[in-house]
């Protein structure tokens, strides 16, 4: 719409001269509007032209509505432009990502950062000094210690190639799996989320809620949000398609650091990895008694704590690398449970060695029956009509 259009209006609507402070009249008119619009239940289109006809306000005043609409895009009454479509398609398509991951609780849980480049994705955290820089084409990760200078390169073949997937490529699997016309996507509508506008989307499946928050001008999502069954994963300041140095992702060893030449296989994580690393988390940490309540983000919290207490035991330098491995690989077993939410956690006060009680249970793939782990860290199989009330 041109000058020229809006003066044409204006000639159409009344006699009333123009006053110059039109568009502050057109910006008052349009807030009282919007929240007669924001407070109603009708159609938008029918409450938008019941406003125009009942107002007290004057024909001049509708022309300053029409100048707002026509300056400001019909987007700001009847709801963004941006769709679920648009605000998917950085998701899928950007080479580059970089973002903050938080796993449970934004307030809690440790931060993730994560620098993605096609499949090379470089990770630090919050909790932790450690380095790693992950190539996912060739399942290799390369360990960096900062403060020692110490480098170890890990294969990462088999199922754990899966679990150390980025946290963006998950998303990407997420959305291409709920993208499905069978799927309605629900408007969230608008809020502002850390200083910018944001329009939002949702859509789930039986085991899987997404919802993506993205900005209204730019339509690039700021605000990703995924529960898989009782796993809660947050990701923010996201930012596509930005230059990234090589050199951040390089699975070369940099200079300075000292390369150790220790094989470390996590391809293989077992239950057994999974009741050692709460048997240390009990011992090391709680004076012998379970925690209140086990979480993929408690565990990502605590693992850090439970190697330090490792580093500080009077053990070999060889069994203290085979102690903190077998922590890495049960949160990877316990983050193939947290996926398919088929566990159950009892164990809050329990004490280690009461054999009495059970204080973990989950049901394996394929299997009718129940894990079940009890405070002296022994295990049965048991149906599901025999599993502790």
């Amino acid at each position: 719409m041109n000058r020229e259009n809006i003066e044409e209006i204006l000639k159409n609507i009344g006699s009333e001269n123009v006053p110059a402070d039109v568009h502050k009249l057109a910006e008052e008119t349009s807030r009282d509007f919007t929240k007669t619009l924001m407070q109603t239940r009708q159609p938008k289109h029918h409450v938008f032209w019941e406003y125009i006809m009942k107002s007290k306000t004057t024909k001049l005043a509708a022309a300053a509505v029409i100048i707002v609409v026509a300056f400001l895009g019909i987007s700001q009454f009847f709801g963004s432009t941006v769709t679920f479509a648009d605000a998917i398609k950085p998701i899928l398509n950007a080479r580059t990502v970089v973002l903050d991951i938080i796993v449970g609780e934004e307030e809690k849980g440790p931060v993730i950062h994560d620098v993605v480049v096609g499949a090379r994705i470089r990770r630090t955290f919050s909790n932790m000094d450690t380095i790693l820089i992950i190539d996912l084409y060739n399942a290799k990760m390369l360990t960096l210690d900062p403060k020692g200078k110490g480098a170890v390169y890990m294969d990462i073949q088999g199922p754990l190639q899966e679990g150390t997937r980025s946290y963006i490529g998950l998303v990407r699997n997420i959305v291409a799996d709920l993208n499905r016309p069978d799927l309605p996507v629900q408007e969230l509508g608008q809020k502002e989320i850390d200083g910018q506008e944001a329009v939002g989307f949702f859509v789930s499946d039986q085991n899987t809620e997404l919802t993506v928050w993205a900005d209204i001008k730019t339509a690039l999502p700021i605000r990703i949000e995924v529960l898989q069954g009782q796993s809660f994963t947050l990701l923010k300041n996201i930012e596509f398609d930005v230059p990234v140095e090589d050199s951040l992702v390089s699975m070369d060893v940099p200079a300075g650091y000292t390369l150790h030449e220790t094989e470390l296989d996590m391809s293989e994580f077992t239950e057994e990895d999974f009741i050692e690393s709460m048997r240390l988390w009990v011992e090391l940490l709680l004076d012998g008694r379970f925690p209140e309540s086990i979480s993929g983000e408690v565990l990502l919290e605590q693992t850090p704590r439970i190697a330090e207490k490792i580093g500080q035991s009077d053990v070999s330098d060889e069994e203290k690398v085979q102690l903190c491995m077998g922590l890495g690989r049960a949160n990877v077993f316990f983050q193939f449970l947290d996926h398919k939410g088929g566990w159950h956690y009892a164990g809050k006060g329990v004490k280690l060695g009461d054999a009495e009680k059970a204080v973990f249970w989950y049901q394996p793939k394929d299997s009718e029956n129940y894990r079940v782990i009890y405070g002296d860290l022994h295990v049965e199989e048991l149906a599901l009509d025999k599993l502790p009330k």
